[in-house]
C-alpha cells in the first residue's frame, strides 16, 4: 500500500541520516574541523567548533585546558579581547597546575595591550611577574611591558627598563632602538612658540616648521594692522575701518599665538607617531 511504502522510504532516509551522522558528527570530526577553521583565519566559527567539541563529554577530559586556551586563542584573533581573556582565565582559576598556566597569565596581559587598554595590562603583568619561572614567557612579558610604555609614549620608562633587564635577544634591542629613538625626538617648546608669535607673529609657526602657515599670518596680521593704523590715523578714534580692521587684527594676532602653540603640540605628536609607526608595523610582521 501506499503508506507501507512511504514508512519504508522514511525509514530508508532515517538510516542514511544517522549513519551520516555518525560518521561525520563525532567529536574526533569536530575537533578537526575546528583545527582546519583556525588554520584558515575563522577564528570566531572555529572558538564554536571548539565549545562545541566540549559538549560531547558528559564530563570535561583531563586536558580540557588546551581546548580553553585554544578557545581563548581565536577570541583573541578575532579581536574580541573581553571573551579570549574569559577563556583564559578560565584555565588560571580551573588549572593551577597546568602547562598552560603561564601562557594563559601572558595571553591576558597580551589580550589587554591589543585591546589599547595599556594600564590594565601593566597591571596584571605586575600581579604574575615575580612568580613566573619559564623564561620563554618572561621573557615575551619584559617585551609586553616595554610595549605598554611605548604605546603610552613613556619613551624614557620604555628605555631605562629594557637596559635594566639587560637582555639581548634581536626583539629586547630593537625595541631598545624604538625607545632610544622616541627619547631623542626633536620636540618644540610650546612657551617658546608661543612667546616667538607673541613678539613677532607667524615666527612661532615658523618655528614649528609651519613656514607656510607662519608667513600667511605675518601678512594677514601686518596688513590688517597696518590698515588698521591708516583708519585711525586719518579719522581718529571714530573711524570705522580702525574698529572695523584693528578687531580683526587682534582676533588674528591672538589666534596666531594660540595656533603657534598647538603647532608645537601637533609637531611633537607627529614625530611621536612615525616612531609609534615602525613598532605597528614591526609588531603586525612579527606579532608577540
Amino acid at each position: 500500500t501506499q503508506k507501507k511504502k512511504m514508512k519504508i522510504i522514511l525509514l530508508f532516509f532515517f538510516l542514511i541520516v544517522e549513519n551520516w551522522e555518525s560518521k561525520y558528527f563525532t567529536p574526533e570530526k569536530v575537533y578537526q574541523f575546528a583545527e582546519y577553521l583556525y588554520k584558515e583565519g575563522d577564528y570566531v566559527r572555529a572558538a564554536t567548533e571548539f565549545q562545541r567539541y566540549l559538549l560531547f563529554f558528559d564530563f570535561l577530559p583531563s586536558y580540557t585546558d588546551s581546548i580553553y586556551y585554544k578557545i581563548g586563542m581565536c577570541y583573541r584573533l578575532a579581536g574580541n579581547f573581553q571573551k579570549a581573556i574569559y577563556y583564559f582565565s578560565k584555565i588560571i582559576k580551573e588549572y593551577p597546575k597546568s602547562f598552560y598556566f603561564y601562557k594563559a597569565y601572558y595571553q591576558i596581559a597580551l589580550s589587554y595591550f591589543l585591546w589599547g587598554k595599556y594600564d590594565e595590562s601593566l597591571q596584571f603583568i605586575n600581579s604574575y611577574l615575580f612568580f613566573i619561572n619559564q623564561d620563554e614567557i618572561k621573557l615575551k612579558t619584559n617585551h609586553l611591558i616595554a610595549l605598554n610604555y611605548i604605546y603610552q609614549k613613556k619613551w624614557i620608562k620604555a628605555y631605562n627598563f629594557l637596559n635594566i633587564i639587560n637582555m639581548n635577544d634581536s626583539l629586547t634591542l630593537l625595541l631598545t632602538q624604538f625607545a632610544k629613538e622616541g627619547k631623542n625626538l626633536p620636540r618644540k617648546n610650546k612657551f617658546l612658540a608661543g612667546l616667538f608669535s607673541t613678539v613677532v607673529p607667524g615666527t612661532g609657526k615658523i618655528y614649528c616648521e609651519r613656514v607656510w602657515d607662519g608667513f600667511f599670518s605675518l601678512i594677514t596680521i601686518g596688513i590688517t594692522g597696518y590698515q588698521a593704523y591708516k583708519g585711525f590715523r586719518q579719522n581718529g578714534s571714530h573711524s570705522l575701518k580702525g574698529w572695523i580692521l584693528g578687531t580683526i587684527s587682534v582676533v588674528l594676532y591672538l589666534g596666531n599665538i594660540y595656533g603657534s602653540i598647538v603647532s608645537a603640540e601637533i609637531y611633537n605628536l607627529k614625530k611621536e607617531e612615525e616612531v609609534l609607526n615602525k613598532v605597528r608595523i614591526f609588531i603586525n610582521v612579527n606579532h608577540p
